[in-house]
């Protein structure tokens, strides 16, 4: 598909009518359905197949492959965006790797699938929290959506991965068998656990134990893949981020092998806004639900000193 093309065709994917029809009762059957994500899935194999055809060598300097880990709403599409936005990175959003895994796409045709991720969310801005109060996570005058001989790629979609991976450990090791020379490494985003669990009731219109309950399941997912991934997983606290942007994102760099650049760095930083308001004040919690976080709280040790007034 032509620039222009796939430009016009975001533009309808992103117009308030078509997303009203897709959030709709009957939208969203049609497309959780078997028959549609099979017909999709063929789609996208016969398209890849052909771009990896057309062009054998796109990622030939791929190097390192990066997958997101942790609870929704935790600030993994923040850290995939700022990533995304350095000139030999690939960071996708919401591409959902280990579903095309699982339906034998080859290597090649899943970096094809996140590279024209990337590049749409780019062309929307990285426009993030639909649900709740939308905002963009563009970072100007830098490469979202484009790459220079990209050496990282990946997906920060960390909820439904960790489900997947936490339900079906095996698919680490299909994953590692399909990416054969590329590495994998895996960035654990940790946020206070208040406002993901607070971001699940607004967003699912759920009772606040229920998303408590999910929240923990959660956590007892992420804490079996932290024992299974050992170096190959580094930990990010959302707060750290918030507070100190370009040493975090450094630190994020040298981890997956990407060599800092100031003004990928500077220009990153120039968006982190550490004055939106924490989610947890948009809900109504009371003593008994805070002391069932906290309990929760103490159970891991990568949720360590998170309370609900820090």
């Amino acid at each position: 598909m032509s620039p222009y093309l796939e430009r016009t065709w975001v533009a309808l994917l992103e117009h308030g009518g078509w997303r009203r029809v897709g959030r709709s009762p009957l939208g969203r059957r049609v497309t959780a359905s078997r028959t549609f994500r099979l017909a999709d899935d063929t789609r996208r194999f016969a398209e890849t197949s052909v771009r990896r055809a057309m062009n054998p060598d796109a990622f030939r300097t791929v190097r390192t492959f990066c997958l997101f880990l942790g609870t929704v709403k935790s600030g993994g599409s923040l850290i995939g965006a700022l990533l995304d936005a350095h000139p030999r990175a690939v960071l996708a959003d919401e591409a959902d790797v280990l579903r095309y895994l699982t339906s034998g796409f080859e290597r090649e045709q899943i970096f094809h699938i996140l590279a024209k991720n990337a590049r749409r969310e780019a062309s929307k801005g990285r426009v993030t929290a639909r649900r709740l109060e939308p905002y963009a996570l563009a970072v100007p005058g830098q490469w979202q959506g484009r790459a220079i001989r990209p050496t990282v790629i990946g997906d920060s979609r960390a909820g439904p991965t960790t489900r997947r991976l936490g339900d079906r450990p095996e698919l680490l090791t299909h994953l590692r068998d399909r990416l054969g020379d590329i590495e994998d490494r895996y960035i654990h985003v940790v946020r206070n656990p208040y406002d993901p669990i607070s971001a699940m009731v607004r967003r699912g219109r759920r009772t606040l134990p229920d998303a408590i309950d999910d929240y923990a399941s959660q956590s007892r997912r992420m804490a079996t893949l932290r024992g299974r991934l050992g170096e190959r997983l580094l930990c990010v606290r959302y707060e750290d981020l918030i507070a100190t942007p370009a040493d975090q994102l450094d630190r994020l760099c040298d981890f997956l092998g990407l060599a800092a650049e100031p003004d990928h760095l500077s220009a990153c930083a120039d968006i982190v806004d550490p004055s939106r308001r924490p989610e947890r004040h948009t809900v109504p919690w009371t003593r008994d639900t805070v002391a069932m976080v906290d309990r929760l709280i103490h159970q891991f040790d990568f949720l360590d000193g998170y309370a609900y007034t820090t």
